[in-house]
Order: structure tokens, then sequence, then C-alpha cells
């Protein structure tokens, strides 16, 4: 049982490694020829996602010892998440899913500090995967301000059309936002296990556009205060869709 779960483990990062290179690729084709940056360096010596950004990117680097703790604080409370989830909370319910959530952020954040430190030789600084999500003020604070900048740069280099549609622009973001999810998760234990679970995180992301547009549309003038509940609510309450069995599996919290 632990040999297959190391091989699911594998292969779900040899799948992330080979979309990150796929949509580094698609970022660089898309700038013209004086905006793009030297391929090779883009692709194999940072984390980041988009061309442009990599391109504009004059990030001073972190002390390395702040960074090692940084990573080092972040796994530790992820492994404290896992174990609760493993051992104390199945089986996993709808409230249950509610109170691991957390390990999301956790996670991103190991995988930041993760990047920040394999490519910390590197020339340029790597800034950090999140800008204090935690402390966002709306939704569209915490989606256009504060969460995941290195694929956040991506999507909006691959969103330039639809920028002066509202609806669209939302719609088209976070649609890809949900398929690169799926590509992530969901498609390599199909491969994998050949088991369906398809569409979940792609209707999390979804909800998500629905929220951000109704907040610009209606919300806008409301206290700060009911903004962050508006925010949280929106955020966590469909949480579970996002938080499914595959990733459940690769966490090890449910057997495969």
């Amino acid at each position: 049982m632990e040999t297959r779960y190391l091989t699911y483990q594998l292969f779900f990062v040899l799948n992330f490694y080979l979309i990150f290179l796929v949509m580094k690729i698609t970022s660089w084709s898309l700038l013209t020829h004086k905006q793009r940056p030297k391929l090779l360096p883009f692709l194999f010596t940072t984390p980041l996602l988009s061309a442009r950004a990599y391109a504009q990117t004059r990030f001073h680097k972190a002390p390395l010892l702040l960074t090692i703790f940084k990573f080092l604080l972040s796994l530790f409370f992820l492994f404290c998440v896992i174990f609760v989830a493993k051992n104390f909370l199945q089986p996993l319910n709808y409230a249950k899913m509610i109170l691991i959530c957390p390990m999301i952020y956790l996670f991103t954040e190991v995988l930041g500090s993760l990047g920040q430190l394999l490519f910390y030789p590197a020339s340029r600084g790597i800034p950090p995967i999140h800008r204090h999500p935690l402390q966002a003020s709306s939704l569209g604070d915490f989606w256009g301000r504060r969460w995941n900048f290195w694929v956040r740069d991506w999507l909006v280099d691959i969103s330039k059309s639809s920028r002066k549609n509202l609806a669209k622009k939302l719609l088209l973001t976070f649609f890809v936002s949900g398929i690169f999810h799926e590509l992530l998760a969901n498609f390599p234990h199909f491969l994998y296990s050949r088991e369906l679970t398809f569409g979940n995180m792609t209707l999390y992301f979804i909800v998500q556009a629905l929220g951000l547009w109704i907040e610009k549309k209606w919300l806008s003038e409301l206290p700060m205060f009911f903004k962050r509940v508006y925010l949280w609510v929106v955020v966590i309450l469909p949480a579970p869709l996002f938080i499914n069995r595959p990733l459940l599996i690769f966490f090890g919290i449910v057997d495969g």
C-alpha cells in the first residue's frame, strides 16, 4: 500500500511539472518577440508561470533563513491538519471538510516557499506566492491582489482579450483556473485509477466568478466588515467542491 501511495504521489508531481512547463510556454508565446525573455532561463530558473511577470520582476530576495523558517512552519502545520483529518475526522463529511480546508492555504505556502528555496541561487529574486491573503478586505481583494500571484499573473496574460467585459473576463479567468486545477489533480487521478472525478473543481471556481460578479455589481459599497464576511462565506463554504477525492488521496487522508 505504501509503494502504491508513493507511486500515486510521484505521478501527480510529474504531471504537475509537465503542466507548468506547458503553461510557461503558452505565456511566453503570447508576448511579442521584443517582450519575450530568454526561454530556457524562464523555463528552468524560476517558478513564475508568466513570462511577462518574469521579465518585469525586480524583486529583492527574502533572507534565506526567513524563507527556510516559513517553509518549515507551513509544512509543520500542514502535517498537523493532515494528521488530525486522517486520525480524528473519519469518516469525512461536509462540516469536517470545511474544518480541514486551511490545508490548501498551507500547501500553497509550502509550494511557494519551496519554489523560492529551489531557485534561490538564481540571479532574480522570487516574489512570494501570496500577499497576506488572510488580510484581504473583500473577495476582489483576495483573488485579485493577494492570492497566488504566480498563477494570477499567468491568468492575466491569457485573458487580455476580455478585459473590457466584466462578466466575460471573470468567467474566462475562473473557468480556465478550474480547468488548470482539474488537469493538476483530477486528470492524473483518472489516468492512474480510471475513476472519473472531473467537474467539481471547475464548479468551485465558477462559484467564485459568480460571487465576485455579485460583489462588484451590488456589494461594493458595503462596510468592510460585511465584505469580509461575504469573502469567507464565498471562499470557504463551497470548499468541499475543491477538496475532492484525488486531493484527499494525495495528502494521504483517505486510501486510494
